[in-house]
């Protein structure tokens, strides 16, 4: 039995990111203005990491995440791999062309993988797609504004969220 509701449980777990950051900057604050010296600046310093935690919450909020979809989304060892009923693909994150994000006329948003190996085409309300930020974060240049303009849209488009750079000829 829990004395927490479970609606009240699901929103600090969608902020817990906001609320970790805010409690960090509160804990760097004070010890910046309650002492003097060089440890007023650890207080600086420590607020500061508070802020780059924050930033980092935001991003993630505002990143596309699915639930009750079909399938379940696992990143392990740098590669993604897409469960759903009687089939499952994997791609490797080293040896991956590109990444887009497609928008249907419904609203919905699938998220397609290129790589040598193939493609892989996964819902963007498939479980566990919040995992994808972690996985996306170890690729260059991985353009967030995209993949938040995907799930704020309605009609059907296309986003290309990440590309690896290819040499030019001449």
């Amino acid at each position: 039995m829990s004395f927490i509701r479970p609606e009240a449980l699901r929103s600090l777990r969608k902020y817990r990111g906001f609320i970790f950051a805010g409690l960090v900057v509160i804990a760097g604050m004070m010890i910046m203005f309650s002492s003097f010296g060089t440890t007023r600046l650890a207080g600086g310093v420590i607020a500061v990491m508070g802020a780059l935690i924050g930033h980092d919450a935001y991003r993630r909020f505002k990143f596309p995440v699915g639930y009750g979809g079909a399938g379940v989304v696992e990143v392990d060892e740098r590669q993604v791999s897409y469960l759903a009923a009687g089939k499952g693909h994997s791609i490797s994150l080293d040896t991956l062309e590109r990444i887009e994000l497609h928008r249907n006329m419904h609203g919905r948003t699938t998220w397609v993988f290129f790589g040598p190996e193939g493609m892989l085409s996964v819902p963007g309300d498939a479980e566990g797609t919040g995992k994808l930020f972690d996985a996306l974060v170890a690729l260059p240049g991985v353009n967030y504004a995209q993949a938040e303009a995907a799930s704020q849209g309605r009609g059907p488009d296309l986003f290309l969220i990440w590309q690896r750079n290819r040499r030019k000829l001449h």
